[in-house]
Parts: C-alpha cells; sequence; structure tokens
C-alpha cells in the first residue's frame, strides 16, 4: 500500500522489510493499530469464542461480554488507563501499561460501574506505572489464559 499518507508517515520505509513485530511496534508507536479490534480478535480466537457482528450494540462476543483495551497514558501525575463503559455486559479489559510495558487483565462485572455517573470508568497504576492498589484491581484476573475462560 503506496499512497500520499503512507509516503508522508513512512517515507524511505516503504520500501524495507520488515518482520512482523517490527512493524506492529511501529504501528503502534503511532497509534496506528486499532486496539480494541485487536483485543477481540485476539479473546475470540483464544476463547473459541465467536465475535458478534459490527451492528450488534454493547456486546462483542456471542457470549454476551464485551472486550474492552486500553493503554495508560500519563496524566495528573500517575499513569491512567480510560476504558469507556458503553455496556451494561460484562467487561473483558485488557490494559497496556506503557511505564512498565506489562499488560493486565481485568473482569469487571455491570453491578461493579453501573452506579458511576459518566461514560468511563479509569483504572490507575500510579506515578511508576506499577501500583496495583486502586479498587478496580479487585476485578484483575492473572492471566490472558483466565480472561479468555471467563469469555465462555
Amino acid at each position: 500500500m503506496i499512497n500520499d499518507l503512507t509516503k508522508t508517515i513512512f517515507g524511505d520505509n516503504l520500501d524495507k522489510s520488515f518482520k512482523l513485530s517490527d512493524l506492529l511496534t511501529e504501528f503502534d508507536n503511532h497509534n496506528l493499530l486499532n486496539i480494541g479490534e485487536f483485543a477481540e480478535l485476539a479473546i475470540s480466537i483464544k476463547s473459541g469464542v465467536s465475535r458478534c457482528t459490527k451492528l450488534t450494540e454493547n456486546i462483542d462476543l456471542v457470549s454476551g461480554k464485551q472486550i474492552k483495551h486500553a493503554k495508560t497514558y500519563y496524566r495528573r501525575g500517575a499513569w491512567l488507563a480510560t476504558v469507556s463503559r458503553n455496556s451494561n455486559a460484562p467487561m473483558l479489559v485488557v490494559v497496556t501499561e506503557q511505564n512498565t510495558k506489562k499488560q493486565y487483565f481485568f473482569n469487571i462485572p455491570y453491578s461493579a460501574h453501573r452506579h458511576l455517573l459518566g461514560n468511563t470508568i479509569t483504572i490507575g497504576f500510579g506515578y511508576s506505572g506499577a501500583d496495583l492498589s486502586g479498587k478496580w484491581f479487585d476485578y484483575k484476573v492473572d492471566s490472558f489464559d483466565e480472561l479468555c475462560e471467563l469469555a465462555k
């Protein structure tokens, strides 16, 4: 895919060969990956649970689960991830913490956030990105495998 947009962004790199992992890193560095779709597809494949069609409102998997993926950004003196909460379905959340380069997984039931005002949940990771003590950490699961089991 070579056009004016790709030439402007990638320049001479368009003619180079790369490993897929290097390309994904490059695209991620430019925020060119749809990380939400990435998480949905990965969880669907690993769990064996089909994704819903794009016209299905408020859920992503046929099992009735909503999938969210967020990155942390340094704001207000802490590493924070913001997740939209536009569903009354249970949310399976992947957070990529950008300071420590770790991923965290959460299973957040609707009952945990239905009383909140606003459309988002903010998960804080503290000044260093390693403080795992906020209220949302009550819903942390230990691994991607466990998160995928919860998708069923």
